[in-house]
């Protein structure tokens, strides 16, 4: 550590007319081992040729598995790992400009399922950022992924509540939170970064927002279908957060239970006479079977 550049970053730290922001340098132990029982979350992302999930492919995948206790607090880094894969179509100018990676940076290589699959054998958590987008992709690579339970940063912590910070984009989460950067956009580089963010205490409380993740996800999850919404409805359906299920013909979201007795006299107000409650699987949040 360059002590004279602390220095004059703990100067600057003082005064209110600066902000200093510092380079992420990952971490393998976050708290001193724990006396009470500890589980096990893998935090992983992707990064893919598309947006669309049932046909992009990945290109690169990123994980780390991360002791946890009740309350959030994370310990060991068990793994963290990388792996580049070559896909079958090209990698558009436009997902290099995001990613980095090009045709030639994954040619020859693949991901090592069979690796992965032993690292999370007594998984039972995940974690991702968008966990909307990357469940289903990786699911389609490995049926590993299809048991867990899975969470989901963005939708699942209520950032501008606990933190001030209205925006869920995780570099900027990051930045306002952790007061640190990183090069994002690079799976691992992601993952860890993500793994500290979640680490720092937020709220008055001064818990990790890993806590309040956990806290989300312990509570019972259902699909609700707006069936005989009115047509003129649909810009507050969406609006809702409602997505539309073209191949049902129905507008529908995954709401917490504690907030289903709302939303459906919401929907009855609203000239929606058949809304259909349909309970999910702790292990089917974020999935295709959760659309």
């Amino acid at each position: 550590m360059n002590t004279t550049l602390e220095a004059c970053a703990a100067q600057l730290d003082a005064s209110d007319d600066y902000q200093v922001l510092r380079r992420f340098k990952p971490k393998t132990q976050f708290n001193a081992p724990a006396a009470d029982k500890t589980h096990k979350v893998c935090i992983i992302d992707t990064e893919t040729t598309g947006l669309d999930t049932e046909a992009c492919e990945i290109i690169e995948l990123g994980y780390q598995i991360v002791e946890f206790d009740s309350q959030g607090h994370f310990y060991q880094v068990l793994a963290a790992r990388n792996y580049l894969n070559e896909p079958e179509g090209e990698i558009s100018a436009e997902v290099t400009k995001v990613t980095g990676l090009t045709c030639e940076d994954v040619q020859g290589h693949s991901i090592p399922w069979d690796a992965v699959e032993n690292d999370l054998r007594d998984v039972q958590f995940c974690v991702a950022h968008n966990a909307a987008f990357d469940r289903p992709v990786v699911e389609r690579y490995s049926a590993v992924f299809v048991d867990k339970i899975w969470g989901c940063s963005v939708a699942q912590i209520d950032w501008l509540e606990l933190a001030d910070v209205g925006s869920r984009s995780q570099e900027f989460l990051c930045w306002k939170i952790g007061h640190f950067f990183y090069d994002a956009h690079r799976a691992l580089d992601d993952v860890q970064a993500l793994t500290e963010l979640l680490s720092r205490p937020v709220s008055e409380r001064q818990l990790p927002a890993f806590h309040y993740l956990l806290q989300a996800v312990r509570v019972g999850k259902s699909l609700l279908k707006a069936s005989g919404a009115p047509f003129e409805l649909k810009d507050d359906l969406r609006k809702r957060g409602y997505r539309w299920n073209v191949e049902e013909r129905v507008w529908q979201k995954m709401f917490d239970d504690n907030q289903l007795q709302a939303e459906l006299a919401w929907l009855i107000e609203h000239n929606t006479p058949n809304p259909k409650v349909i309970k999910l699987k702790a292990t089917d949040t974020f999935s295709v079977r959760a659309r």
